[in-house]
C-alpha cells in the first residue's frame, strides 16, 4: 500500500494515530465441516490453532473446499481482526503495520482494507506469498491451520523507514506530555513474535518507553508461550495491559513457576507501576466469566465478571471472539471520557457476541447497548 506520493512528512503528536498496531495479515477462508473426516485425515484437533507449512496448507485448503463448498474469505490475524472490528465501531484514527507477498491473495486483502477505510503501513515482499489461514468451523469450535508467509519477513528497517514513521508520528517524552490526553496505544499480537521480536523492542523502546503511551500485548496461544518463552516475557513484563484466554494464561503461569492464574497476577502487577498507572491483565474463558486482575495503589484487584449468555443456535464462528472482545474493549477505553474497566469489559462481551453470529470476525451493522453485569470481587493487599 505505499504510495510515493504520500507525504512524507513526519506526523505531529497532535495528528499521531491513537492506537498503532503490529501483526500479521493472514487470508482467512473458512469453511463449515460436514463430520470429522478432514480433522481426522489431517491430524488436526476440532479446536486448535496451529503453524503448517505451505505444502501441507495448500493441500488442506484443496481438500476443505473441495468438500465442504462453500468458502468465505475475510481478512485475519489477531490485531489486525482487533483493528478491522474497532474500525468498524467507528475508531477512524488506528494504523495497522504488517506485510503481504506481491501475489493474488495479497491484492484481495489490500482491497478489502482499501474497502473498510482501515489505515495501513503495509510492506509489500515480492519474494514470499501472503500469509493463509483455513478455517474448520465445528459447532463452536474452530481448527485454524495457517501459513503466515510474508508476515514472517516483515522488516525492522521498513518500520523504521521515513515512510513508515510518518504515518506512525513521533512520541513525545514523559516530561513534555499531558499523561491522559497525549496516551497512545502500540498494540504487539503474541503471534508477532517468532522471528520478529527484533521490532518488538524496538517498539518498546522507540514509543513507550519514557513516555505515556501504553503498550499492550494479546498471548493469542499456548504454543507461542511455550516456544518463545524469553521474548513473551518481555512483552508480558513490560506491557501495561496483557489479553489472553485462560488456557494461555495458565500456560504463563507455568512459565512463572506460579500455581494457579491469581498468583501470576500477584507477580506481575506488584512490581509495575508506570506514571501511577498499573498493569492489568484480562482473561477470557469462552462462555464463562471474564477475569480481571489489576492494582489499584497498595491492593491487588481480582474481579470476574459473567458473559451475557448467547444460545448455542445462534452461535456461527467463534474464530474472531478473542479478537472482537479486544476491540470492543479497547474502543470503550479510548473513547470513553473515564472509562471503567468494567465498562470496557461489558462492551467487550458485547461486541464478541455480535461477532461469534456471523461467519469470520464480522459486525452486523449494529450493536445493541450491553445488559448489566455485578462484579464477583476478590480483594487483598500487596504482600
Amino acid at each position: 500500500m505505499t504510495n510515493e506520493n504520500d507525504d512524507l512528512s513526519i506526523t505531529s503528536c497532535d495528528r499521531c494515530p491513537r492506537m498503532v498496531a503490529f501483526g500479521n495479515i493472514l487470508l482467512d477462508i473458512s469453511v463449515e465441516l460436514k463430520d470429522g473426516k478432514i480433522l481426522n485425515d489431517f491430524d488436526l484437533k476440532p479446536d486448535d490453532q496451529r503453524e503448517v507449512d505451505a505444502d501441507k496448507l495448500a493441500a488442506l485448503v484443496s481438500v476443505a473446499v473441495e468438500t465442504c463448498g462453500n468458502p468465505i474469505y475475510n481478512p485475519g490475524g489477531s490485531a489486525l481482526n482487533t483493528c478491522r472490528i474497532l474500525r468498524a465501531l467507528g475508531e477512524k484514527n488506528i494504523i495497522f503495520c504488517g506485510a503481504v507477498g506481491v501475489d493474488e491473495n495479497g491484492q484481495i486483502l489490500q482491497q478489502i482494507l482499501k474497502d473498510c477505510a482501515l489505515n495501513t503501513c503495509i510492506q509489500t515482499l515480492p519474494d514470499e506469498i501472503t500469509g493463509t489461514c483455513m478455517c474448520l468451523i465445528s459447532g463452536d469450535k474452530r481448527s485454524l491451520n495457517a501459513n503466515i508467509g510474508a508476515s514472517l519477513h516483515f522488516k525492522k528497517e521498513f518500520v523504521s523507514s521515513r515512510w513508515c514513521q510518518s504515518k506512525i508520528g513521533v512520541c513525545k517524552s514523559a516530561a513534555h506530555t499531558n499523561i491522559d490526553e497525549d496516551m497512545r496505544i502500540f498494540y504487539i499480537e503474541g503471534y508477532f513474535v517468532p522471528e520478529k521480536f527484533h521490532i518488538c523492542t524496538y517498539i518498546y523502546e522507540q514509543y513507550c518507553k519514557g513516555t505515556a503511551n501504553l503498550l499492550v500485548t494479546n498471548l493469542n496461544a499456548s504454543y507461542i508461550l511455550q516456544e518463545f518463552t524469553a521474548e513473551m516475557r518481555f512483552l508480558v513484563e513490560h506491557a501495561d495491559l496483557v489479553f489472553g484466554n485462560l488456557a494461555e494464561f495458565i500456560a504463563l503461569a507455568q512459565i512463572y513457576h506460579c500455581d494457579d492464574v491469581d498468583a501470576l497476577a500477584r507477580l506481575l502487577i506488584k512490581p509495575y507501576r508506570k506514571y501511577n498507572r498499573n498493569k492489568i491483565l484480562i482473561a477470557t474463558d469462552g462462555c464463562r466469566s471474564v477475569r480481571l486482575y489489576y492494582g489499584a495503589g497498595s491492593k491487588f484487584i481480582a474481579e470476574s465478571y459473567p458473559v451475557p449468555v448467547i444460545p448455542a443456535n445462534a452461535v456461527i464462528d467463534t474464530t474472531g471472539a478473542g479478537d472482537s472482545f479486544v476491540a470492543g474493549f479497547l474502543y470503550k477505553f479510548m473513547n470513553d471520557e473515564s472509562p471503567t474497566l468494567v465498562d470496557c469489559i461489558r462492551y467487550g462481551c458485547k461486541v464478541a457476541g455480535k461477532v461469534i453470529r456471523q461467519v469470520g470476525c464480522n459486525l452486523p451493522s449494529s450493536v445493541p447497548s450491553s445488559p448489566s453485569i455485578a462484579p464477583s470481587t476478590k480483594e487483598g493487599m500487596i504482600p
